[in-house]
């Protein structure tokens, strides 16, 4: 699958579970073949953790923001195991609302769907630890759950996952929020 309007991203990125295990610090194992990305995308190995566990994390307790305990318990979301292809963020989704970011996705291929929060939040908590590079460029992204600025510390950029739908009081077109999606890969 070719992702329209990522001419300008690098070819695509792989962590897989042994990878994400070690960056992250929690035990993951999968005997799943690891999907090849294309250009523009991002595959990770999702381990089913909560946003509270992830934040817990090894690679957590490095990068996000530790004062949140109690939002980060507070929702429980959960995506299923396994590995992911993301598009953090979705080219040229930011100056729209969510609704906006949903058919622009479509266009896209509608196949993809917006990110689950914890899906989204462990790729970009993986790819900063790893890599020290913001994949949002200190931007912000929508994802299938409400959510607030997940992974930040004073010295490194910042990695955030912002609300997701119109009924949050959060859906104006800024130029800094983009949308992040993901197809759970079969």
């Amino acid at each position: 699958m070719t992702v329209v309007g990522c001419a300008q991203k690098q070819p695509g990125i792989v962590y897989d579970a042994a990878a994400v295990s070690r960056i992250l610090g929690l035990p993951c194992e999968s005997s799943d073949p690891v999907p090849q990305a294309e250009a523009g995308e991002i595959i990770i190995y999702y381990g089913g953790w909560d946003l509270k566990t992830l934040c817990l994390s090894p690679g957590g307790k490095k990068r996000m923001w530790q004062d949140q305990d109690d939002w980060y318990g507070k929702y429980e979301w959960k995506a299923e195991s396994g590995y992911y292809r993301l598009l953090l963020p979705v080219p040229n989704s930011n100056r729209r609302t969510w609704d906006e970011q949903l058919r622009h996705l479509a266009r896209i291929d509608t196949a993809w769907k917006p990110a689950p929060v914890c899906v989204a939040a462990t790729a970009l908590l993986i790819h900063l630890t790893e890599t020290g590079n913001d994949l949002l460029e200190d931007n912000w992204c929508r994802s299938a759950r409400k959510c607030s600025r997940v992974a930040s510390t004073p010295s490194s950029a910042s990695a955030g996952v912002a609300c997701a739908s119109a009924a949050t009081g959060n859906d104006l077109p800024f130029d800094c929020v983009f949308l992040g999606a993901a197809l759970k890969v079969p």
